[in-house]
């Protein structure tokens, strides 16, 4: 009968010794996912970064003013060309001015697009 409970609590044993081994190689490669998760995490935010930078530069004044030019043929308003509010109501309706060029809407188009 002793030996029949020495067997039993041996397989007991040696079960409990495979469940443990699982259980710490399982652990590991759970680490090893951790940590290449946590570097793809560190990489996407230095991407975010170089991302955020990258529209402050694109939203800059300065850029925005040469692409206007590049573009859409803006230039800076000339002080000849403003108008305070009091002139409004005086202004002709077929759209020339006297000393301006005729007034017209701009059309904006993108390169290659069509307008």
């Amino acid at each position: 009968m002793i030996r029949i409970v020495e067997v039993i609590a041996g397989c007991v044993a040696m079960a409990l010794l495979a469940a443990l081994y699982l259980a710490k190689s399982g652990a590991a490669s759970d680490q090893q996912h951790l940590a290449e998760l946590q570097a793809e995490i560190a990489r996407e935010r230095a991407r975010v970064g170089e991302l955020q930078a990258e529209v402050s530069r694109q939203e800059d004044n300065t850029n925005l003013r040469r692409l206007a030019r590049a573009y859409l043929g803006f230039e800076p308003l000339q002080p000849e060309q403003e108008w305070e509010l009091a002139d409004l109501p005086r202004a002709p309706r077929d759209g020339a001015v006297d000393g301006y060029a005729e007034v017209r809407p701009v059309q904006a188009a993108y390169a290659g697009e069509e307008g």
